[in-house]
């Protein structure tokens, strides 16, 4: 028997005993410890852990990982395939108190369907019982119409404040089973299922400062974490879109920044197509619009995207002395 702790982003710890034929995660169920989890599998990303000491062996076999081979080199690890051959502590980029409700099924009403783009949809739902339904900013949700056996799963974008209202955006699938009910059957009144809230991508109220990078619909998370903030810290939102048919919520973004002084608002469009970039939009990236001046010290970056935009922006920060332990991705591959 060895004994996996786990340092909590608020100072928090929690020590698990952990079995032989036990995974990591198997270990912190079996307590009830606060370890945020949902797949199981390995593929969704909410368990990571950055391993700090101690003796772990991943047992991943030749699966897809959400992780790039430095993460791995680095440390971080799926606590869900993860088994010790010796005591082992673990950091974990939540806080211990006040710790996430545990996921539950909730139902919800459909208020609208919005054209946020010609290819993203802007969602927003009126939960049930919202006294039951809690999240922390970052946190997805799962959701399934009416009539459909498929389940997706989706970022918040709204705040904790906002419920019961739930925002949702969700981009256009051609032949998706959701984008189809969204275009063909969603009706304002459609009683939707939902489990949640699910996942690990976290605001660090500890930081100095607070760098935001998202691509098309991985905007959904920062939105919520920068809607929610209290605290007067300097934050930079990177954002990007594919095509001027993706590029959307880019008046909100604006008036976002009019009223949050401490916060600046970067926009980029990859391909405009031949035509004339927006008012206000760089051509490029959302990491193109990046700087090496922008990582000040004591800055905590997040990430979310397509992998490709997550792998890239992990690699650029780390080369440019960002710690592990400051670069938050969030990150999902198909079960």
């Amino acid at each position: 028997m060895f004994k996996a702790t786990f340092l909590f982003q608020d100072g928090g710890e929690v020590a698990v005993d952990v079995a032989p034929d036990q995974t990591v995660l198997e270990a912190a169920i079996a307590v009830d410890a606060p370890v945020r989890h949902d797949c199981c599998s390995g593929s969704c990303g909410t368990c990571i852990a950055e391993r700090l000491d101690g003796d772990a062996t991943l047992e991943a076999g030749d699966m897809a990982l959400p992780l790039t081979p430095s993460e791995l080199a680095g440390g971080l690890m799926p606590t869900c395939l993860t088994r010790l051959a010796g005591d082992t502590r673990f950091r974990l980029p939540y806080p211990l108190h006040p710790a996430a409700p545990e996921p539950a099924r909730h139902a919800a009403h459909l208020l609208s369907v919005t054209a946020a783009s010609p290819t993203v949809h802007r969602l927003l739902l009126e939960v049930e019982t919202p006294e039951d339904f809690d999240f922390r900013p970052g946190q997805y949700l799962r959701i399934r119409p009416p009539g459909l056996r498929a389940v997706r799963a989706y970022s918040i974008a709204s705040r904790p404040a906002d419920l019961p209202l739930v925002e949702l955006l969700v981009r256009h699938v051609p032949g998706g089973q959701m984008s189809e009910w969204l275009r063909e059957k969603a009706q304002p009144g459609d009683r939707v299922a939902l489990h949640g809230p699910l996942g690990s991508f976290a605001y660090d109220d500890r930081a100095a400062a607070h760098l935001f990078i998202a691509g098309g619909t991985g905007l959904a998370p920062v939105l919520s974490m920068i809607r929610s903030r209290s605290d007067d810290s300097p934050a930079l939102l990177c954002f990007g879109c594919s095509k001027p048919e993706d590029l959307f919520y880019l008046a909100e973004l604006r008036e976002l920044a009019a009223t949050h002084p401490n916060l600046s608002v970067r926009v980029a469009l990859f391909d405009t197509g031949g035509g004339a970039v927006p008012e206000g939009v760089a051509q490029g990236t959302a990491l193109s619009v990046l700087t090496d001046a922008d990582l000040v010290p004591g800055t905590t970056a997040y990430l979310c995207g397509p992998p490709g935009m997550i792998n890239a922006a992990s690699q650029f920060l780390a080369g440019n002395g960002l710690p592990l332990s400051a670069i938050r991705a969030e990150r999902f591959l198909p079960s």
